[in-house]
């Protein structure tokens, strides 16, 4: 179900990507972790998870956990004194960060994610739970998908 919601939703097959960006910029140069470290208080923006799928939307759930941290860095004097702030990455990432729409984005996926992400929890665990709580939970995790997206723009649904 994670993977139909990263490939088929198109708020998800663009956010996502989006936050691999920023992790593979980040953590492919020492400076930059070192700048980041300093900002988040040693957290990291990683989350191994069971899956590929569900650790795309632990990634984005970290990234949305330190999203002040992440803000405060990007405006940071370590960041514009950066060579990495100069190049054209740093600058199309930092305008990344620094963009609204895009915490909105992550919130919207987010919003589908973590009902199913509770529900694989609870499936991958030690304790083999009973088939009939694998089934509430999925009708949980259905009606907390549906509570979450009342109000919501019709964009962020569609399928394509």
């Amino acid at each position: 179900m994670l993977e139909d919601l990263e490939k088929n939703i198109p708020i998800h097959r663009e956010t996502i990507p989006k936050c691999k960006k920023i992790t593979n910029f980040i953590y492919s140069r020492t400076s930059l972790i070192s700048i980041l470290h300093s900002h988040t208080k040693n957290r990291d923006l990683v989350r191994p998870g069971a899956t590929h799928f569900a650790t795309s939307y632990l990634n984005l759930e970290c990234l949305y956990t330190n999203k002040e941290a992440l803000i405060r860095m990007f405006t940071s004097k370590e960041w514009k004194y950066n060579k990495c702030a100069k190049s054209r990455d740093g600058k199309a990432l930092e305008d990344m960060i620094l963009d609204k729409e895009f915490w909105k984005d992550i919130v919207i996926c987010l919003r589908g994610a973590t009902p199913l992400i509770k529900v694989h929890r609870l499936v991958d665990s030690d304790k083999k739970p009973a088939m009939r709580f694998i089934y509430e939970a999925m009708d949980e995790a259905n009606e907390q998908i549906q509570k979450n997206f009342n109000g919501v723009k019709k964009r962020y649904l569609c399928l394509v």
